[in-house]
C-alpha cells in the first residue's frame, strides 16, 4: 500500500504558529463552546493565612478568607466531554475585587493543554465523578489514587442568576519556564474571559465541601472554617480570548 503524502498537516511558516505541535492544532481556536454545563458552587471561608499563601503577588487575598468550591459536569464542548472541579479565592488587584483560580482538576487532556497554555489555568489531571442521591449531587475528585476533594449541593429551590456567586474577573498565573536555564520565559497574570449564551437554569440549597491531601498534593489546609450556601447552574458558554492584566517580565 502506498503511503499518503498529504493530509491535515503542513509545514509552519516563520511568522505563524501559536499551538504545539507545529504541524497541526492540538485544540480548537477561540471562540470555543460549551453546551449544557452543569455547575455546582459552594460558598466557603478558609483560613486567611492559608489563602494568602496560595495567591501570587501583586494579588492580595481577601482578609475574610472568602472562597468558592466549584464542580462542573460538561457533556459537550469544543474539547469534548469532561468533568472539572476546583477552588477560587477572593482577592484584590490594585484595590479591584477579583478571584484567583488556585486549583483546577479535570479529566480531559486537550482541555488541560488549552487551559494551561492559553490562560495559565492551574489545571491538573484527576479522576472526577458525579452521583445523584435524591436531591443531592456529589462530586468526588480522586488524584494520585486517593480522594482529594468532595463537594455536594442540594436542589432546594429555584434561584435567579443574580443569586449565584460571581467569580469574575477570574485571574490565573501563566508561567512558561525558560529552556536555557532556571526562571520563567513567560510570566503573566491573565484574566479568563467567557460569556453565557442563551437561557439558563439556577437552583439554590445547601452546600458542603471538604479537601484532603496526598504525599504530593496538599489541599487539607484549605478545608473550610465556615460554609455558606450551595448553588446549581445549567447553561451554555462561549469561551473568549483572555486579557493580560500584568506582564511580570515586560520591563526585563
Amino acid at each position: 500500500m502506498k503511503n499518503r503524502t498529504t493530509g491535515s498537516f503542513r509545514s509552519l511558516e516563520v511568522n505563524e504558529g501559536d499551538v504545539l505541535p507545529s504541524h497541526r492544532q492540538t485544540y480548537p481556536a477561540i471562540p470555543t463552546f460549551y453546551r449544557g454545563i452543569e455547575t455546582q458552587f459552594v460558598e466557603m471561608t478558609v483560613d486567611p493565612e492559608v489563602a494568602a499563601a496560595h495567591v501570587p503577588k501583586p494579588l492580595v487575598a481577601d482578609p475574610s478568607g472568602a472562597a468558592i468550591g466549584i464542580a462542573l459536569k460538561i457533556p459537550m464542548s469544543s474539547y469534548g466531554p469532561f468533568n472539572e472541579a476546583g477552588i477560587h479565592l477572593k482577592c484584590t488587584l490594585d484595590g479591584e475585587p477579583v478571584w484567583y483560580n488556585s486549583h483546577l482538576f479535570l479529566n480531559n487532556v486537550t482541555a488541560i493543554c488549552a487551559g494551561r497554555e492559553r490562560w495559565g489555568v492551574a489545571k491538573e489531571f484527576a479522576e472526577i465523578s458525579f452521583s445523584d442521591h435524591e436531591n443531592v449531587r456529589v462530586c468526588e475528585v480522586v488524584k494520585e489514587g486517593a480522594t482529594l476533594m468532595r463537594l455536594s449541593t442540594t436542589w432546594d429551590a429555584l434561584a435567579t442568576p443574580g443569586e449565584l456567586p460571581d467569580i469574575t474577573p477570574n485571574m490565573n498565573l501563566k508561567i512558561i519556564p525558560r529552556a536555557d536555564g532556571p526562571g520563567a520565559a513567560i510570566k503573566q497574570l491573565v484574566e479568563y474571559c467567557s460569556e453565557e449564551v442563551g437561557e439558563s437554569t439556577q437552583m439554590s440549597g445547601l452546600g458542603h465541601v471538604e479537601f484532603r491531601s496526598t504525599a504530593k498534593t496538599d489541599l487539607a489546609p484549605l478545608n473550610p472554617v465556615a460554609l455558606g450556601r450551595g448553588f446549581y447552574h445549567r447553561g451554555d458558554l462561549a469561551e473568549l480570548h483572555g486579557k493580560i492584566r500584568l506582564d511580570y517580565l515586560a520591563n526585563g
